[in-house]
């Protein structure tokens, strides 16, 4: 039996990848450095194992590299420097292996949807190691046959975790004030955009991933719904999940913030100043794969399980 290794295996993405490598025939390892439960509940979770290793502790990579995996799933790195120790303590022992990027390797976009080689400018620190991480992916493979593949995510959506609302910031207000019939301020003219993906298609895009195995290696790949949404439209849809017309008034962002969190509002200027809009036809060219879920039914998914 061949064995699975999924790093941070127990949040969002993990808790759908581990039961598709399960009823794959896998003998599942999950590695957390603590102990809580997965994020989402599955009978396939009985026969996982789980150990305790945290990644800044010294050894890490020896550790992960003397599970003796066929397979290892990385869904916590976020510095290339990280990722290519593991790599090298991986290197010669391992069939395949997959790490979590971001769409936010990407700057602003040009032509939307963007290819996964396309508008490589990204705004902050955290897209920057993201980049990296898959430009060293390539160059791992190119030059040395590592088995290696990115997977980026947009705006991963769960049941159980608040989704980015029509205003662009994680909070449960605006689905709340549109389900009352009441006003909704948006930032702007509410045409930015938002890239969701339901975390069992992310799980998905890692799993064909796993499947189709070589034409998957030194290649990255975006996970998001079929369609990126714009404020103004998604909040329209909102509302009308609870029979009412959207009543939007929209602002300049600068008088827009004082009506959130300074969080909030930070988190939205973040995501409009991206505005993704990700294309998936690399995953469906190379790996067959296509998504299962709108971001419309993710996100209603998602709101449900708060009762809204």
């Amino acid at each position: 039996m061949k064995k699975a290794v999924v790093i941070g295996g127990r949040g969002k993405i993990g808790s759908y990848l581990v039961p598709m490598l399960v009823g794959e025939g896998y003998a599942v390892t999950s590695v957390s450095r603590g102990k809580t439960a997965p994020f989402v509940q599955n009978e396939a979770w009985r026969g996982v194992e789980l150990v305790t290793l945290d990644r800044d502790a010294p050894g890490f990579e020896e550790a992960i590299a003397g599970l003796n995996p066929d397979l290892v799933v990385d869904m916590i790195c976020f510095k290339t420097a990280d990722m290519v120790k593991l790599i090298e303590a991986l290197r010669g022992r391992v069939g395949h292996y997959l790490v979590c990027g971001s769409v936010w390797m990407h700057g602003r976009s040009g032509a939307v949807p963007v290819l996964e080689a396309e508008c490589r400018t990204p705004m902050e620190e955290y897209g920057v190691e993201k980049s990296a991480m898959d430009y060293e992916i390539t160059r791992q493979f190119v030059e040395s046959g590592f088995p290696g593949t990115a997977v980026h995510p947009g705006h991963i959506v769960c049941p159980g975790d608040v989704p980015i609302n029509p205003q662009g910031c994680k909070s449960l207000t605006a689905f709340e004030t549109l389900r009352a019939g009441e006003p909704l301020y948006l930032p702007n003219f509410g045409m930015e955009t938002l890239h969701h993906v339901h975390a069992e298609d992310v799980a998905g895009v890692f799993f064909a991933a796993v499947q189709a195995n070589r034409p998957s290696f030194g290649e990255g790949f975006h996970a998001v719904s079929p369609r990126a949404v714009s404020l103004n439209g998604y909040a329209v849809e909102v509302a009308g999940w609870y029979g009412k017309e959207a009543d939007l008034r929209c602002e300049p962002f600068d008088v827009w913030q004082a009506r959130v969190t300074p969080d909030e509002a930070a988190a939205t200027k973040t995501h409009i100043e991206h505005s993704p809009s990700a294309s998936m036809e690399k995953a469906k060219a190379l790996l067959g794969f296509t998504p299962k879920h709108t971001s419309y039914e993710a996100v209603r998914e998602c709101v449900a399980s708060f009762g809204l």
